[in-house]
């Protein structure tokens, strides 16, 4: 059961000034045709952070799907027009519970239910304990669609996130152990991008080494002499060659940047680097489900963290967007902050 956004969020430009609020509202909810269906993106949010609190983190991500969204709908449309071969769908929240666990099967439910339609799935955060029902529904509903369809994950965040639950409670610190113990996908087809040696106990890194997962701290990423781009393109491009579908989940706390998350930290990915790592994931063909987690708006008044992810998310999409246009045969649009042929100065001629 998903509910509607206020509507009030779904902002609207002047005359002439298309934003992305008036873009979306205006486009139908469920199309019925089913290639249609595939090349959609579908975004809900869970907007709950009682893991977090759980986890002894900050609270306020609760908030954090409203603002990311008041954010993003303020956007324009990229100039280059490549958004007209991409559907985006806004289909609202999932109901919160005073009981985690009945929170986190509505977002199991939801994820399952959108993915079962073919296409890319978004989930906005609220707690980064939602990876583990957002990304498990997920390939349950994908599943649905191709029973043996193989599955890989790279979490973008400081933390390992494979603590063991307590009491049988989940939080946001136990959901990568979580999807390790379901067997949906194996640890060698989960990518720890970006986690520190200092933000992770000695047992949970022992955990996934025992369960082989594929850990790229920060700072081994960071003596390489290739880019942070360029490192996240070699890992998504040897992921790719194991699985067939890949989701990408962004913990906005591995950002040093910004103050409005659940875990702030002073050493981190620049902004920079995480648009650039969205684009990136979003172009790529097999990258089906993102998740932004942990944006605490209450946290930072400035409201930079809230847009900050917005960002993410749009260079997510306007990958996405390049991706389809390629697949559809209509190429990809020349850079338009490239110098205009008219504006270039020709050679003289003897």
């Amino acid at each position: 059961m998903l509910t509607p956004i206020s509507s009030e969020l779904f902002f609207k430009g002047r005359p002439g000034d298309l934003r992305l609020g008036e873009w979306v509202s205006a486009q139908k909810p469920f199309s019925e045709d089913a290639e249609e269906q595939k090349t959609s993106v579908f975004i809900y949010g869970c907007p709950d952070d009682t893991g977090v609190r759980l986890n002894r983190g900050r609270g306020g991500a609760h908030e954090g799907p409203q603002e990311i969204r008041r954010a993003f709908y303020k956007m324009a449309l990229p100039m280059d027009r490549s958004w007209e071969s991409l559907n985006l769908v806004e289909c609202g929240n999932i109901e919160v519970s005073k009981n985690i666990k009945e929170t986190h099967k509505n977002a199991f439910n939801a994820s399952e239910k959108l993915s079962s339609l073919g296409g890319t799935v978004v989930l906005l955060g609220g707690g980064h304990d939602f990876a583990a029902p957002g990304f498990l529904g997920f390939a349950q509903g994908r599943k649905s669609l191709r029973i043996s369809e193989r599955f890989g994950l790279i979490n973008v965040d400081p933390h390992l996130d494979v603590r063991e639950l307590e009491e049988g409670t989940p939080n946001s610190g136990t959901s990568f152990r979580q999807i390790l113990s379901s067997t949906v996908i194996s640890g060698k087809h989960l990518i720890e991008f970006g986690c520190r040696e200092n933000r992770n106990s000695q047992s949970h890194f022992d955990y996934c080494e025992q369960n082989k997962v594929d850990l790229q701290p920060l700072n081994f990423l960071r003596q390489r002499a290739k880019s942070i781009k360029d490192l996240f393109q070699v890992n998504l491009a040897s992921l790719s060659k194991k699985v067939d579908t890949i989701g990408l989940t962004l913990d906005m706390d591995c950002c040093s940047e910004l103050t409005g998350t659940s875990a702030a930290q002073a050493i981190g990915f620049s902004l920079q680097e995480l648009y650039e790592i969205a684009f990136l994931a979003g172009a790529h063909r097999q990258v089906k489900y993102l998740e932004i987690a942990e944006v605490a708006p209450s946290l930072d008044p400035s409201g930079k963290t809230a847009l900050g992810a917005a960002e993410v998310l749009y260079s997510f999409l306007c990958g996405k967007a390049h991706s389809l246009r390629s697949r559809s045969g209509a190429g990809l649009k020349k850079n338009f902050n490239k110098t205009p042929k008219k504006t270039r100065k020709r050679r003289k001629t003897k």
